[in-house]
Parts: structure tokens; sequence; C-alpha cells
């Protein structure tokens, strides 16, 4: 056989049947393919989900149609297994058009270190358990579902100021908490923008699962809601939609008056509604008015928000504002020691919302923090305050007849000489508030209500200032006085 005869017959001889997949797979390379699947994951759980459960992951190896899967802790691995393992099947798939099979390790020379146990036996059970582990677990359930749920862990029952303007929501809200889809649903806050809403609503998510770490809570505004039906119907993912809102224990809805402008996301709405008020589950709405004033919305939905507790929560009063102040102090974790007459100032000028409270605070942080010293003018200026116009529109007059209203005594009286011991103290209190919310001098104080010694102005407004910190009934008098005053 000449040469040309031996190539013709190797050219008929039959060839190994290689199968395109499998050359394709043999040929993959794990970098690259990691850098698709990672785009694609972001796409399907987001990126702040990615990061957490899949950052400092990537692939080994593909070989045999099984992609390796490298993980650097445990828990990653494991919630990989749990929750992830469908989801990241089909990322890869939608990166190499292979259904490859998925073993996911943890990296040699990275595993935790074994932690010290600490155990209990239970006789009745006659079973030992890892209270380290336990408690360790609780508390990664615990982050977990509050990243999850979207909510701010700084908001919480112990730093929400309870005052007269809020005392039934707040009461409320730990109902809620106490008995959850039962006490009260479905819950329905409304008032003016910034009067506490929002910190309400999160306290109750936060506190949810703090005490039930095992339960699904999601918070969310109804733009953010319509936002994702829109990319729900977009993508064709309607049903991991539903499931999201519909699989919960407790839901929690802000700013839902702007659904009036929504029909369609008021129809999905409906529907959310309805199958967690079925099953007991627990909603929690919020809005800027009553339900039966936000208008073109359907009377199914109206009459659905308005069926369990409406609550209002009004605008904070003096003594509510200056505690919310004292309060954020400590939150922001500040050591500068506002004098109380700034924080009064704030209080007294920054009237209807928490965040111009907040934002008028920082102001003054800030100046003690560039180490100046700021007077009470000072103060008066950086927050844009007409001291001397706003003492001039109080006069002494109009101070004297607020209290003799308010406490029921005669305005002859209190310039008089009788000195029983009621008028004395409505006296007193005519002191007290010329010389501290009108700042006049004690001499001055002393000729308005035709007493000579100053001495006696002092006494007065230390004797009130007591009595107003000891006894709540003569200070909600005192409250309502002030309202008076600044009408």
């Amino acid at each position: 056989m000449d040469k040309a005869e031996f190539n013709t017959h190797v050219q008929e001889l039959p060839k190994p049947e290689i199968s395109v997949a499998s050359s394709y797979i043999q040929t993959l390379d794990p970098d690259a393919l990691w850098r698709s699947t990672k785009e694609n994951l972001k796409l399907m759980i987001g990126a702040e989900e990615f990061k957490n459960t899949f950052g400092g992951c990537y692939i080994e190896n593909i070989s045999n149609g099984v992609a390796q899967v490298s993980c650097d802790v445990p828990y990653k691995r494991e919630k990989m297994l749990r929750d992830y393992r469908l989801a990241l099947k089909d990322a890869l798939l939608k990166s190499c058009g292979q259904n490859l099979e998925i073993e996911i390790n943890l990296r040699e020379g990275e595993a935790v270190k074994e932690k010290p146990k600490y155990e209990y036996h239970d006789p009745r059970t006659n079973q030992t358990v890892d209270l380290f582990s336990a408690a360790e677990n609780e508390k990664s359930l615990k982050e977990e579902n509050l990243k999850k749920a979207q909510l701010n862990p700084r908001y919480l029952f112990s730093n929400f100021i309870v005052g007269t303007n809020n005392r039934l929501a707040e009461a409320i809200a730990q109902a809620v908490v106490d008995s959850l889809g039962e006490a009260y649903n479905p819950v329905f806050f409304h008032g003016n923008t910034g009067v506490g809403k929002t910190h309400l609503m999160q306290a109750i998510g936060n506190e949810v699962i703090n005490r039930f770490p095992e339960k699904k809570v999601v918070y969310i505004s109804i733009e953010q809601f319509l936002n994702e039906m829109v990319d729900s119907i977009r993508t064709k993912r309607n049903e991991d939609f539903r499931n999201k809102y519909r699989a919960v224990d407790l839901l929690i809805i802000d700013d839902v008056q702007f659904v009036e402008t929504y029909p369609r996301t008021q129809e999905e709405l409906f529907h959310t509604f309805n199958t967690l008020y079925q099953a007991n589950k627990q909603i929690v709405l919020a809005s800027d008015r009553p339900p039966k004033e936000i208008k073109n919305i359907t009377d199914r939905l109206r009459s659905r928000f308005e069926g369990g507790m409406v609550a209002d929560i009004q605008a904070p009063d003096y003594e509510t504002r200056l505690a919310i102040l004292q309060q954020m102090i400590i939150d922001k974790g500040s050591n500068v020691n506002v004098p109380k007459e700034y924080l009064d100032l704030i209080a007294k000028n920054v009237e209807n919302n928490i965040r111009e409270l907040e934002g008028a605070l920082t102001k003054v942080l800030s100046l003690f923090k560039l180490g100046m010293n700021p007077t009470y003018e000072d103060i008066g200026r950086l927050l844009q305050i007409d001291l001397e116009s706003k003492r001039k529109k109080i006069s002494p007059a109009k101070v004297m007849k607020c209290v003799s209203e308010s406490f029921d005594v005669k305005l002859a009286d209190i310039k008089g000489d009788r000195r029983t011991a009621y008028i004395a103290q409505c006296r007193q209190i005519v002191m007290y508030i010329l010389r501290n919310e009108l700042g006049m001098p004690l001499e001055r104080v002393a000729k308005e209500v035709n007493r000579k010694d100053h001495t006696t102005v002092l006494h007065a407004c230390e004797k009130i200032k007591a009595l107003r910190e000891k006894d709540s009934r003569f200070n909600e008098k005192m409250q309502n006085c002030y309202k008076l005053i600044r009408e």
C-alpha cells in the first residue's frame, strides 16, 4: 500500500464520537465562567445579598460536568446549600449554556477554628444542647433577617420618645409585637411628615425580629413596591414577587398614600393584603393622611385600610420635642454638653417636624465640634431665629391674661397684695414665665407684678421649676398656659 492509499484508508476509519457539550465543558475557563455567573447572580438576588453570600467565593475547577465552588467561611457554604443552590445552577446555565452539577466546598486552611463548647444536658430529654452554637445561630439568623427586612437598626422602641402626641400609637405598636396578627390587624398610622411614623413602624419590625428571629419581616415604601412589581412584569418573575410579599409574617408599607396614582399597584396591593389577612399575618401601613382622605383608591382597598386600628400621630409638643433632642444627643454618641437653654431654644422654634429638629441640633453640635463656644444669640442667628421680635410679640400683659385664664385667677389679684397660697402661686407662675420665656431682667419682672425685691423673683422661679418636675398635673396646666401664650 503506497502512501496515498494509506492516507485514504485512515480518513475512512470511524472517528470516536465527542459531544459538543463534553468538549465545551472541558474547555471552560473557571475564572471567566465565575465572572459571568457573578453578574447573573447579582441580577437575580441583588448586589447586597450577593456580597453577603457569595463574596470571597469562586469556581476552583470544572470537570465531568461538575463545577466545584470554593467558599471562605462555613456559614456561606451552608447558606448557599440551603437557599441559593438552584439560583447558582440557573446562573451557571445562563453563563455557559450547560446544566452543570454543583459541588460546594470550604477552602482548606480557612475553616473557622473550633470554638469552646458550652453544653447543657437536659435530663428530661436526655439530650445535650450546645448553648454556644444555639446563641450564635440565633444571632446570625437575626442579622440575616434584619438585612432582608430592610430595617434601620437605629429605630427602636427604646429611643422612641413617647408624648401626648403619640402615646396611643406607641401603645398599639407594643400590642402588635406582643400579639402579632391578633391584637390589631391591620394597623394604619397617619400624620404629617416628620412626626415619627417611620421610626415607630420600623421599631415594630426590629422588635419582632429580636424576639422571634424565625419570623419573616419586610419593610418597604409603596414606591419600592411599585418598582419591584414593574420589574417582575418585565422579567416575567411575577411569582417570585408575589411570594416575597405574601409569604411573610409582618409586612410594613410606608407612604401608602402614593398608591392613589397607580391603579395596577392598588390591584396587587389588594390581593397581597387579602392573602396576608386571611392567613392572620400582620400588616402595618403608614400615610400622611387617614384612609378616608386618600383620593382615587378603590372602595374595597379603602375599607381594608379602615378595617383595623387607625391611629393618628400629631406633631410633638414642646416637652416631647425637648426630650427628643436629648435622646438624639445620646443616639449620636456625642460628648458635647449642649446647654439646656440652647436645646430649649430649638424645641420652642422647631415645632412640627422631627427631621427639622435633628437638622437644627446637628448645626448646633457642629459649632461645638469645631471648637467654638457659641452664645445664645449665636445659636439664634445660626437657626435664623429672630429672638428680639419673638420676645416683643409676647407682652407681660398677655402672659398675665393667659395665666389668669389657665389657672382661673383674677388679673387684679396677680398684681395685687392678696397673699393666699393659690394667688401667690399664680403670681409666681407669671414671674417664672416672664423670666424664662421673655428673658426679662429680674428687676423688670418684679416691677410687672408690683414687687420691690428681685430675690422674690428668684425664689418664684426655683419654686415653679421644682413644682413642674414633681407634679405632672401642674406641669400639664403649665403646658396649656404656654400654648395660649404662643398662639
